[in-house]
């Protein structure tokens, strides 16, 4: 495989002795926009957190640009699912992406440095003219740009985004994965997604969890493949129809 950025070999993970993951191989690509999905409890945020370097695997290697996670956490982004900010907390746009800046240098004086950064991470999604606004006055799918811009302030090789739709309307959702896609042009891009519309319109590559990891180099997700995944019976919705079989549907995107 060509340029790998991430690759796992033969991994263990369980809590309190209850198996998690087991004896998950995967090797991703360089620019990859990847796709995790599954059902719930079946690995998907933990999976995220052992390449995060939160979790260490009870057996088997993980390896992030040849080296171990901890070791290159300076070049990956990170939007979990539940992003705790209270909003009526009187902080502004600014403030949180600066936010993203703290892990590079610490607690210490914020530099001209971290504001062109962040000024840099909020043109990039398209919210700078939202800086100074306070968080509490923006829609779901604003905010939720705010916080990939404040895990993109450190101009990351790789973004993991958990859930990142989880709280917004189906238009937010199409222009939020349609930025990804933009930015996936310069970084590997990992998305934890219930959303159908992800899968076939955007990504590059399937990665369906349960305890096993089972990858498909392709945006097309087959029957068998769910079925591997959630070990039942499964319909995915698109444009409003059942399918058994989920993939690109041409002109009428």
């Amino acid at each position: 495989m060509k340029n790998p950025i991430i690759e796992i070999s033969h991994l263990y993970f369980s809590y309190n002795g209850t198996p998690v993951l087991r004896d998950v191989s995967l090797h991703i690509r360089e620019k990859e926009f990847v796709a995790f999905i599954g059902p719930n409890g079946g690995g998907k945020t933990t999976l995220i957190k052992l390449l995060l370097g939160l979790l260490k695997p009870d057996r088997g290697t993980i390896r992030i640009m040849g080296q171990l996670p901890a070791k290159v956490a300076h070049r990956i982004g990170y939007v979990p699912q539940d992003v705790s900010i209270n909003k009526s907390f009187p902080i502004s746009v600014m403030d949180v992406v600066l936010m993203g800046r703290l892990k590079s240098h610490g607690w210490t004086r914020i530099s001209k440095k971290d504001r062109h950064a962040a000024n840099s991470a909020l043109e990039s999604i398209e919210m700078l003219e939202f800086k100074n606004r306070k968080i509490d006055d923006l829609s779901g799918g604003q905010r939720e740009r705010v916080f990939i811009a404040r895990a993109l302030a450190t101009d990351p090789d790789i973004l993991f985004l958990d859930e990142p739709t989880a709280n917004i309307d189906s238009q937010g959702r199409t222009y939020l994965y349609a930025l990804l896609k933009e930015l996936n042009k310069t970084k590997t891009i990992f998305v934890v997604s219930h959303d159908t519309m992800v899968l076939s319109s955007y990504v590059t590559s399937v990665a369906c969890v349960n305890k096993d990891v089972h990858y498909h180099d392709d945006a097309e997700i087959t029957e068998e493949m769910l079925d591997m995944g959630y070990h039942c019976p499964v319909e995915l919705i698109a444009h409003g129809i059942p399918h058994r079989i989920l993939k690109t549907h041409g002109d009428n995107q």
